[in-house]
């Protein structure tokens, strides 16, 4: 940045090179003085463009003021120009002149009686003005003024805007620590994608750089090898002591050797050693190396008088796994949580380096890109899109509102149409698209939370084939090109990651890609720390992998062996030759019983060998399949006939017990007892859910059917096409056609019209004994099944709409925003009012005392009480696409469909609960909201795929479920007790989910053709689903065999004890085994079970060892249960496992009663935290004496193949299975 431009006259450059030098003395070392070899115009360069690009990035302009300058044109244009673009002017008279117009209204300081008074002044007024030398840097007009994806560095501190509180907050800490003692361990806590890392590099470094008593070390990054990295950012002869000392205390001795050659003979310097993305040490650090560098920095980190202090930055998501990781151990640290940006802060990126730079952003421009900040990756988004815009768009100085959302596509499109056009401009072929979609497995891991990880790698193990591509995508920003040792040249190994994780999500063909490949990434990951415990005690034979979890690894390590490294390599064929030893011994045991018998019974028992042998195999393939369909892909339908087979298979009767738990944990219960064939596919359906019945119309035609004998109770044909059909009391229907005829019919009646034409709409009241009908001029009231009309009201407008209010009342409201309320029987409305605007929606609270509607952004609420008060209208940033009144009345939500964004807003007042919206992800838009009968939480659902719990007290997201991966639009029902979810989507059926959760208590309820629609009905543990094919599929609930349920919290739940130091016996048995560290979970008459961390280990009869039973978050507690079943919990998920197979037998599941303060084993888990409670099950499902698959064929309707394709039967198939079908009945109909 030319922070002071001097604008003089040439013939007056001795004062102003006299200028530049005191400038400079008194620390203003960004300067423009256009003769200076070092800070003037660059040989080459247009001279007239620069100086005008100089005036446009300075801070202030310092005017020489003589009679040669005031008569220069260029001078004065120089002025005029600063003038225009707002910056600040200082006018110095260095010789008798008359001052141009232009500067009559500015002070200026006069030289001439005293130079050194005159200096003295122009000081202070430049720091007044905000020019202080101190807080400013540095900035070469030809960098660009938004950085990108990548982080900020410290040549951009001067362009670095938006956590000031948080740089502040930081070197305030780390002053104290200096200064007070205690902790010298800083961690810089924050969400991916928060700015942690521009937030050190850019804010703190270059200021803690200029303070005397801090000596900063360069940034390092822990990747594979942390020592390795941490002696790269050291001094030279700081970098040999360390290398060159194999004591623990060789960091802290290097770093007093740095300590002492910076030492002035004032006070000792401190040295800040940064270390970004600390994560790295428990994510791709070689486990050694990641030791040893925990060993070295706790040695110099620890204790008194120490030099050195560390700041590092972390992403929250790894903060327990760090703390966990053997490696970490107790390393003291303070910790300091970098929050959300909050609208000011984007604001602030967006505009002031666009004020640095002299680029005008259009009106408007700000404000949108500001409210487009709503997503998780709202931060590198924005930084991706400012630095487009300014590459493609800010020569000319200015950018538009047109340019940002048409032209790159908003905050969204711009790395998606950056990514897309690399592709297009090279064209590559399909083996390159191949080796690039590979490439970018090798980049990226799958965090904790699911989500995409970057990680490098180097330039080698790309293929040549593809490395102008991937030049490509360097040159685009999307990737980050860097040596391993940047201090080696061209000898430091090159490398190559992601720029930032956000292009795994923003980018749809990438994220396409790796959610494809997931069961690959997800696979390998899981076996690395397996590898790794098998590495560091390679003498347990416990640790290797056995049946299905090897014949898994033999697959994959077939199909992508060259993505596979060489530790999990030697694992895999460890275990295969102990599986080997295993058959050898076999084998030989078999040669013995062949001794003892004649010699041609020889070839049958190796014959029945042969067969065991592959049956295991293949009771091994399921199991892993299963497992890898369920945990690894998400396709319940695939691992549940998977389960299904290895039951029908194993000839182990506990085998067969965990095969179909495993399918049970995943069906729930939920069986199909109907298939209803339509008469035509249909275009409206409704369900009357408390009589069971079901009216579904198409065209002219109507049609009523009793869903729980399935039959069809009544049938109508209509003159024209039908627009709407409800369900009144006693089985009559009422239709409206197109014309706005109402017609009543029930079965065994014709229909009679109600009204011939013009009803715009009609709405029953809660019996459903009386109708409601709105036109144009009015209000009519029919009781039924009479048919009467006992009501009308004239109105001079034409209705919109209109709703019972309870039983005594009605609101009807007409186009142009105006409302009537009246009791019914009386002619005149009791109240009505006037909103002067376009109504879009209303809403009436439970108990009709309240309205709220809604017209674009504004929203108004009424008590319907009499005296009831009347909100004032507010106004929502975002036009307003919905909205709901929740239960208690306190509170309302209103949501933007397209954004998926939702505001709570205080009932009485209107004033937001929170400053920010409730966002759902960029892809995600909201179609449905529901709300929990009890208002304390709401569900949401539309595009993306996803299902979404928020808790409206904390204004967050409580539980996601992913009901469709292709992203489809998702639609949702709640039942009436509100504890379970009905989501349904086009390409992904229907599923029951439980509410609090969104634990999935159902497969996917799958039809022929797409799924149109589905609804609850006998209080929820009915299912009906209809789709495009005309068929309608009746299922059942079956609440006891449901996975999981909340239940009311009581005393009465036992606490489970936690994990205790292991008895000396104990001790000794888990020592021989290699089991250093475990403690004693839980102990029964033939099985122990011992934990260390995230594993547990069951340990049976002849201390035979189960393969490691995983919990990610780290086991609090777990039980044993019956025929070597484990189960394990923690504080916020629950697993069970089959420990004899070392197989989950169900996912990871998450709980709602965090932390949980009690917990009782009975065969399932309650767990309680003494508000709430949650039953968790494991039934196992009754079969009905037939082979699992055709129960679970005849249940879901679904079949697999011999090659693992799967298939929704058609009725006549699924009637045809014997002895399976529900009902026989319903077949014969």
């Amino acid at each position: 940045m030319s922070g002071i431009f001097i604008s003089h006259s040439s013939r007056d450059n001795t004062a102003a090179d006299d200028l530049a030098t005191r400038l400079r003395a008194q620390g203003y070392q960004s300067l423009f003085l256009d003769f200076d070899p070092a800070d003037g115009i660059p040989a080459g360069r247009h001279w007239e463009r620069e100086i005008y690009a100089q005036l446009r990035a300075c801070s202030g302009v310092v005017v020489l003021c003589s009679v040669h300058s005031m008569a220069s044109d260029w001078c004065f244009a120089e002025i005029t120009h600063a003038r225009a673009l707002g910056k600040q002017l200082f006018p110095l008279i260095i010789d008798a002149c008359e001052l141009r117009s232009v500067l009559l209204d500015t002070q200026s300081t006069d030289l001439r009686p005293d130079p050194e008074a005159g200096y003295a002044r122009l000081w202070r007024g430049m720091r007044s003005a905000g020019l202080d030398p101190t807080d400013s840097f540095d900035w070469d007009v030809h960098r660009p003024p938004y950085p990108g994806l990548t982080p900020f560095q410290a040549a951009d501190a001067a362009v670095y805007f938006g956590r000031e509180d948080d740089q502040r907050r930081c070197l305030d800490t780390l002053a104290q620590m200096h200064r007070y003692g205690g902790d010298r361990l800083l961690v810089l806590v924050g969400t991916s994608g928060s700015g942690k890392s521009s937030l050190v590099r850019a804010g703190v470094i270059p200021k803690l750089s200029r303070m005397p008593d801090w000596q900063v070390l360069a940034p390092m990054r822990p990747l594979q090898q942390p020592v390795d990295e941490l002696a790269r950012v050291l001094p030279e002869d700081a970098r040999a002591r360390l290398t060159g000392d194999a004591s623990e205390r060789a960091l802290a001795n290097a770093v007093a050797a740095v300590a002492a050659a910076s030492d002035t003979g004032a006070e000792r310097r401190a040295v800040l050693l940064v270390i970004d993305q600390l994560e790295e040490l428990v994510t791709i650090s070689d486990a050694t190396a990641a030791a040893h560098f925990v060993d070295l920095l706790r040695a110099a980190l620890v204790g008194e008088g120490g030099d050195l202090y560390c700041l590092a930055t972390l992403r929250a998501d790894y903060l327990s796994a760090l703390q966990s990781h053997a490696a970490w151990g107790q390393m003291p640290f303070r910790e300091m949580s970098l929050g959300p940006m909050t609208p000011r802060h984007f604001a602030e990126i967006i505009s002031k380096p666009a004020q640095l730079a002299g680029i005008e952003l259009e009106p408007g421009l700000v404000e949108t890109m500001v409210q487009d900040t709503g997503t998780a990756d709202a931060l590198p988004l924005l930084a991706f899109t400012l630095n487009r815009l300014w590459r493609d768009f800010g020569a000319d100085g200015k950018i538009t509102l047109d340019e940002y959302t048409e032209r790159i596509g908003g905050l969204e499109g711009a790395i998606r149409q950056e990514a897309d056009a690399v592709l297009a401009a090279l064209k590559p072929t399909r083996p390159q698209i191949t080796e690039l979609r590979r490439a970018f497995r090798r980049m990226v891991r799958v965090d904790p939370e699911g989500q995409y990880t970057r990680r490098s790698v180097r330039w080698q193990e790309i293929p040549a084939a593809i490395h102008p591509l991937m030049e490509a995508f360097v040159k685009a920003r999307l990737l980050v090109s860097g040596q391993e040792d940047p201090g080696a040249g061209s000898e430091g190994a090159r490398t190559l990651e992601v720029a930032h994780e956000a292009l795994f999500r923003a980018w749809d063909r990438l994220k396409r890609w790796l959610d494809e490949d997931r069961a690959f990434l997800l696979w390998r990951q899981h076996l690395r720390p397996e590898a790794d415990a098998w590495q560091a005690a390679p003498k347990d034979q416990g640790l290797l992998l056995r049946g299905g979890p090897l014949a898994e690894a033999h697959r994959w390590l077939g199909e992508r062996e060259s993505e596979v490294d060489d530790t999990l390599r030697a694992f895999i064929a460890a275990s295969t030759q102990a599986a080997r030893r295993a058959r050898r011994r076999w084998r030989a045991l078999e040669a013995g019983i062949a001794i003892g018998f004649v010699a041609v019974s020889w070839l049958g028992v190796k014959l029945w060998q042969q067969r065991l042998e592959t049956h295991t195999q293949l009771i091994n393939s399921y199991w892993s399949g299963a497992v890898s369909a369920r945990d690894a892909t998400g396709d319940a339908l695939k691992a549940a006939h998977y389960f299904a087979r290895v039951a029908d298979l194993t000839p182990l009767a506990q085998t067969r017990e965990s095969a179909l738990i495993g399918v049970g944990a995943l069906s729930g219960g939920v069986e199909l007892t109907r298939m209803i064939a339509l008469p035509a596919a249909p275009e409206g359906v409704r369900v009357r859910a408390d009589d069971a019945l079901l009216v579904s119309w198409a065209a002219g035609n109507a049609t009523l059917h009793d869903l729980h004998s399935g039959a069809t109770l009544a049938q109508t044909a209509h003159a024209k096409p039908l627009q709407e059909a409800l369900i009144a009391a006693q089985r009559h229907v009422v239709l409206r056609d197109v014309a706005g005829g109402v017609w009543l019919w029930r079965p065994g009646q014709a229909a009679r019209a109600l009204a011939a034409e013009a009803i715009a709409g009609i709405a029953l009241d809660g019996d459903g004994r009386r109708l409601l009908g709105w036109h144009d001029g009015g209000v009519r009231i029919w009781s039924l099944p009479a048919g009467e009309v006992v009501h009308r009201l004239a109105l001079t407008a034409s209705i919109a709409g209109a709703r019972f209010l309870g039983n005594e009342g009605v609101l009807a409201w007409s186009k142009d925003g105006r409302f009537w309320q009246w009791r019914i029987g009386e002619t005149e409305a009791s109240s009505s009012w006037q909103t002067a605007c376009a109504v879009r929606g209303v809403d009436i609270a439970a108990d009709a005392g309240s309205v709220l509607s809604w017209c674009d952004t504004t929203l108004m609420r009424r008590d319907l009480t009499p005296g009831g008060a009347r909100v004032p209208p507010w106004e929502s940033p975002e036009t307003v696409d919905g909205a709901r009144i929740v239960p208690g009345g306190k509170v309302i939500v209103s949501w933007n469909a397209a954004r998926g964004r939702l505001r709570l807003w205080n009932a009485a007042t209107g004033q937001p609960r929170f400053d920010q919206p409730l966002a759902r992800d960029s892809d995600g838009s909201i179609s449905h909201v529901l709300v929990t009968p009890e208002g304390s939480r709401i569900i949401t659902s539309g595009g993306g795929g996803n299902i979404d719990l928020w808790d409206l007290a904390e204004g967050a997201i409580a539980a996601r479920g992913r009901h469709d991966k292709a992203e489809a639009t998702v639609s949702t029902a709640i039942a009436p007790d509100g504890t379970r979810v009905l989501a349904w989507s086009a390409t992904a059926g229907a599923r029951l989910w439980d509410t609090n959760t969104l634990t999935p208590l159902s497969l996917p309820l799958q039809h022929l053709e797409r799924i149109t629609g589905a609804a609850f009905f006998d209080d929820g543990e009915g299912i009906v689903t209809w789709s495009d094919d005309a068929d309608l599929r009746v299922w059942r609930r079956h609440p006891a065999a449901e996975l999981t349920a909340p239940v009311a919290a009581s005393g009465s739940a036992s606490s489970k004890a936690k994990a205790t130091v292991p008895d000396s016996a104990l001790k000794a048995r888990l020592d021989a085994l290699g089991l250093h560290g475990y403690e004693l979970l839980d102990q029964g008459d033939d099985a122990t079970l011992v934990v260390a961390g995230p594993l547990a280990r069951r340990l049976g009869a002849g201390d035979m060892l189960s393969p490691p039973l995983t919990l990610n978050e780290g086991v609090s507690s777990g039980a044993l249960l019956a025929d070597g079943r484990v189960l394990l919990w923690g504080n916020t998920s629950v697993q069970l496992w089959d420990a004899i197979s070392g197989q989950p037998l169900s996912a990871l599941l998450r709980s709602d009663v965090l932390y949980p303060e009690s917990a009782h084993v009975d065969g399932g888990l309650l767990t309680s935290d003494g508000n709430r409670a949650r039953q968790w099950r494991w039934p196992v499902p009754d079969t009905a004496g037939v082979a699992a698959q055709q129960w679970l064929a005849a249940t879901s309707a679904t079949q697999m193949d011999a090659q693992g394709a799967m298939s929704v039967m058609t009725r006549e198939a699924w009637c045809a299975l014997a002895g399976a079908a529900p009902d026989r009945a319903a077949c014969a109909k």
